[in-house]
């Protein structure tokens, strides 16, 4: 259900009605002061007022989490789930323990659970008139100390959403009870500004630390940084420092969550993966509805280039500091709903997002608050029926009390329509079969360009991770640091699924904004129920290596691996795959003749894999506590799981491989194992696969190969093509690379131009 709001209450003045991970290695105004922010943090003069309250519009409280005018919504919904349970946990979270403060060490995390005491405690005093929680608000309140500077360690910056906006929430919220002294509330608001003066000084005016902690990483640091900052702004726009805070902030993020700053492209897939997308994402909503209860949509903001970075991707940027500009909400634009589309998209069966790039198996968070702000129902759907973390209100940052306010409950609504999705921009290509918890998903990696020059980003080009029968079978192996100044083990080349060549991948990625790796693409796609398609190109060691997926029925997947080298000498191939089961993980993996069997709880996948010279070795690579490539860091610490290696040795060979999931225990009808076969040939791989009422052909060929293949069946298969595909009824048939396909006497597939991809019915002349 989509707001209503009045255009022109919008348009009018606000009146209160919105480490770098733990090392930089690690990766994780009043009138008189109005004026934009210039690089040095000055003020310069000649600019509108900072805030509507400075022109004699006075604020009303609650206007930062939510407005007065929410409170029906939330007493009407409270009564009954899920959001009965929802403001259980926030009766929990206001009657827990408040962390004791150490003096001497200015604790972020202390301080932001003890402000998520006091705001949980303030909205039960606000929503109740409850005098008993206010004081207990206060008491959480007096434990903050202002003495930001005494800190200990370094990434802090990240850790700073919690105290900040929590505090600054609860101040919000007490401000409109009977119960919040005016000495009170002028000391917690004199607190907070001056914890985030000090912040604001070290971490965006000092170059240094600026340089490391924001600028050379253009991620989830300036973005959580800037939501702190400017939340604190937003509620304290009298303050002589506050234009400064919130033109930084809204200038950072207006470029990074917005379509030029290249952490989200162009159709909507953020740059460093889905994990720190969350992480950075989640405490931005509140500073987005706090901006929009507090600020007019006419305010002029002024640039503040000062994070900005002039090297690849960013060079090029275009900050004009102390240009004017206007900022309005962007939740409810086409950009932010491609973002949770994005999202959507890397949803395994558990619920869970697909561990790509330094992600570990964790939700999504905050979705349902945007079926508020104009996004789809199913948005809805997705918090409330993920299996692993139903109705979630935490991930990066607590969102309890804004579901509350905005999230209606919706009954009898269902997933997307849209199952596959191909991001071009985004270099990413996910098929599916449905969204229930026995369906089949598959996620190809091809990034490029801004897309995976992110310090979260793996050397994955051609990778892929998949699901099956409420299952992750086949995984990427998330972060694994064992030396928080080195880099990711996990984001080497031989910790993910692909083809490995003398045992290399991709150039390995260096230290920050050393990018190494290589330009991967998708390309030529096609969405269909019968057959769809996608493939991954990526050049590395002297060869060109164009990865194709075909997925076939909703039922099965097809890998396709062509390479083409000009090196003239033999060399080692391994196709890799990482068994999400095995050692540390619940499981069995079973090394059989063409492949891997993996088998979960539920879910099973059989492997079946040749090379076009010769037949595959299948083998375990030596194994080594914490090192690669059997480590993986999914779900909380270290863990390891069992990798196979299917080698063939010669000059380039092409690879072909069924990817047969199904249910275990199951013997018949549509979920049982599938028969799949090999079919003699030279120069080029094929498998017969029979499934419930289907028989399918599919055939990779090298140069000089025969044209012509002959099935068990005694049917006969001629093409020029360098991968073909077809079900034996004739129903659906792919060429990739060729001018035709024949099955017996029936032309199946003809392309005159013989250097794309055609399937059953688009062949580009029109012809059958």
């Amino acid at each position: 259900m989509s707001r209503q709001i009045a255009d022109a209450k919008r348009m009018t003045a606000p009146v209160g009605v919105m480490g770098l991970a733990i090392l930089i290695f690690s990766c994780t105004g009043s009138p008189t002061s109005s004026g934009p922010a210039v690089p040095d943090g000055s003020v310069a003069a000649d600019v509108s007022p900072v805030s509507d309250a400075t022109v004699g519009v006075p604020i009303v409280h609650p206007s930062m989490y939510f407005t007065e005018d929410r409170r029906e919504n939330i007493e009407t919904h409270i009564a009954s789930e899920p959001m009965a349970s929802i403001y259980a946990r926030i009766q929990e979270v206001a009657e827990s323990e408040l962390d004791d403060i150490d003096s001497a060490d200015w604790d972020a995390k202390a301080h932001g659970k003890n402000g998520e005491i006091a705001a949980a405690n303030a909205f039960l005093a606000w929503l109740n008139d409850d005098s008993s929680a206010a004081e207990r608000a206060l008491a959480a309140i007096e434990r903050l100390e202002s003495n930001w500077d005494d800190h200990i360690g370094w990434g802090i910056n990240i850790r700073m959403p919690a105290p900040l906006i929590h505090y600054t929430a609860a101040w919000d919220l007490l401000k409109a009870t009977p119960y919040f002294s005016e000495e009170d509330a002028d000391g917690l608001q004199a607190k907070l500004t001056e914890i985030t003066g000090q912040f604001f000084d070290a971490y965006v005016l000092d170059d240094s630390t600026r340089q490391l902690a924001l600028t050379v990483t253009q991620n989830n640091h300036p973005i959580r940084t800037a939501s702190a900052i400017g939340f604190v702004a937003v509620a304290f726009l009298e303050h002589p420092d506050a234009q400064n805070w919130l033109d930084w902030a809204v200038s950072e993020l207006a470029y990074l969550m917005g379509p030029d700053g290249r952490y989200v492209q162009a159709d909507g897939v953020i740059s460093e993966g889905p994990f720190y997308f969350n992480y950075g994402f989640a405490p931005t909503l509140p500073f987005y509805i706090a901006l929009e209860n507090r600020v007019s949509i006419e305010r002029t903001y002024h640039r503040n280039c000062i994070a900005r970075s002039d090297v690849d991707p960013w060079a090029g940027h275009g900050c004009v500091d102390g240009e004017g500009f206007t900022y309005t909400n962007p939740m409810d634009t086409p950009l932010f709903r491609k973002i949770l589309d994005w999202s959507l998209a890397l949803r395994l069966p558990n619920g869970n997002r697909a561990p790509i790039g330094d992600s570990p198996l964790r939700d999504q968070s905050g979705q349902a608050i945007f079926t508020h702000f104009g996004g789809a129902d199913y948005l809805y759907w997705d918090w409330a029926s993920n299996p692993s973390k139903p109705y979630s209100v935490k991930g990066g940052f607590e969102l309890a009390l804004t579901h509350l306010a905005y999230v209606e409950p919706l009954e009898d609504v269902g997933p997307p329509e849209w199952k596959n999705r191909f991001f071009i921009e985004g270099g990413m290509a996910t098929f599916r079969s449905g969204w229930g918890s026995d369906d089949r998903v598959l996620i190809l990696m091809g990034e490029n360009g801004p897309a995976r020059k992110t310090v979260h980003d793996h050397t994955d080009g051609t990778s892929f991770v998949l699901a099956a029968y409420g299952d992750l079978l086949l995984t990427d192996t998330g972060y694994y640091k064992p030396n928080s100044l080195q880099n990711a083990v996990t984001a080497a080349s031989g910790a993910h699924n692909l083809i490995l060549i003398d045992g290399e991948g991709a150039p390995p990625k260096g230290l920050l904004n050393d990018w190494g790796d290589a330009d991967a693409f998708i390309e030529n796609t096609h969405d269909g129920i019968k057959l769809a398609y996608a493939e991954s190109r990526q050049s590395y060691q002297d060869t060109m290596v164009t990865r194709a997926v075909a997925f076939v029925r909703e039922r099965y997947f097809i890998i396709a691996d062509r390479l083409e080298s000009p090196e003239d000498r033999e060399r080692t191939y391994q196709f890799r795959l990482h068994a999400y089961a095995g050692y540390d993980l619940d499981g069995t993996v079973t090394l059989e003749t063409h492949g891997p069997r993996i088998e979960r709880s539920s879910g099973g996948l059989a492997v079946y894999t040749q090379a076009s010279q010769g037949t595959c070795t299948l083998e375990e690579p030596p194994f080594t506590e914490n090192a690669l490539p059997h480590v993986h860091k999914l779900d909380g610490s270290a863990a390891h799981h069992t990798v196979t290696d299917s080698i063939a040795t010669g000059r380039a060979p092409d690879f072909l491989t069924v990817l047969a999931p199904y249910k275990v225990g199951v013997s018949e009808g549509p979920d049982q194992p599938l028969d799949v076969t090999p079919i003699e040939t030279t120069n080029g791989v094929a498998w017969q696969i029979a499934g419930d009422g289907h028989v399918d052909i599919a055939w990779v060929r090298e140069t000089g190969a025969p044209g012509q293949l002959e099935t068990a069946s005694g049917q006969t298969i001629q093409t020029d093509a360098a991968f073909v595909f077809l079900s034996l009824d004739g129903a659906q048939s792919l060429m990739a690379r060729g001018t035709e396909l024949r099955l017996g006497e029936t032309l199946l597939l003809f392309n005159a131009d013989g250097d794309e991809v055609v399937v059953s019915g688009t062949s580009p002349d029109g012809r059958p």
